[in-house]
């Protein structure tokens, strides 16, 4: 996936974003599901707000996509989940949990 994304900081690309080796939570419409969906696992998985400057994304093997709502992205760089428009708590729940463990309590 080539992307860059504008966030308060300026652009910066996706593959910036996974230089720490930890999985990341791209929200690109600012959805409060999203955020509150990922509270728990704040430990483990960073919550990054941004927007894609492109309306299209080029997927190799797929071809031209709208850009999703939001990314899990797992540190190896590859797509745990995707919401083409409205983001399913739940599915992302799922996922979190599917990939990251149980939420923690705060």
């Amino acid at each position: 996936m080539s992307c860059t994304c504008r966030g308060t900081d300026g652009a910066t690309r996706v593959y910036a974003l996974l230089h720490a080796a930890r999985p990341v939570l791209l929200d690109l419409r600012g959805s409060a599901e999203v955020r509150t969906a990922a509270e728990g696992w704040g430990d483990r998985v960073d919550l990054v707000e941004a927007r894609s400057e492109e309306d299209h994304w080029y997927v190799p093997g797929v071809g031209e996509i709208p850009a999703p709502a939001a990314l899990l992205i797992r540190p190896d760089g590859h797509v745990a989940w995707a919401a083409a428009d409205a983001p399913d708590a739940s599915a992302l729940w799922a996922a979190l949990t599917t990939w990251f463990g149980r939420p923690r309590r705060g």
